[in-house]
């Protein structure tokens, strides 16, 4: 079950928030399961995912560090490869979607926050 929270909530408890655009990491994020969501006048605004301690914020009306769309495209196209790669397990699939979101976070972490120390 995901929370509604404000978005000024989830920058004042958060430091390290990416945005991404709606259905642009769709495959990126197959596995994950937001833990938040917030909402505007008109509704629904974005869905907020905890992956390491980063929250990936995705959606119509997104919060955080805005990523250039080569990177992006360049993960969630590898993934989509893999889920739709019918010689694969759910649990194979799973597994290496997984550990393409963490290097995905990594390379993300690497140019936008040097500094973090997060896993």
């Amino acid at each position: 079950m995901k929370f509604k929270v404000t978005k000024e909530l989830m920058r004042e408890y958060y430091n390290n928030i990416i945005s991404i655009d709606y259905r642009k990491a769709e495959y990126l994020l197959w596995y994950e399961i937001p833990v938040a969501y917030s909402v505007e006048t008109y509704g629904w605004a974005c869905d907020y995912y905890d992956v390491n301690s980063v929250i990936i914020s995705t959606g119509c009306s997104t919060i955080g560090e805005s990523l250039g769309y080569e990177i992006i495209n360049k993960y969630n196209n590898k993934a989509k490869k893999i889920i739709f790669n019918n010689n694969l397990s759910y649990g194979e699939k799973k597994k290496k979607v997984n550990d393409l979101l963490n290097k995905f976070l990594k390379e993300v972490k690497n140019e936008k926050w040097s500094e973090c120390v997060c896993n």
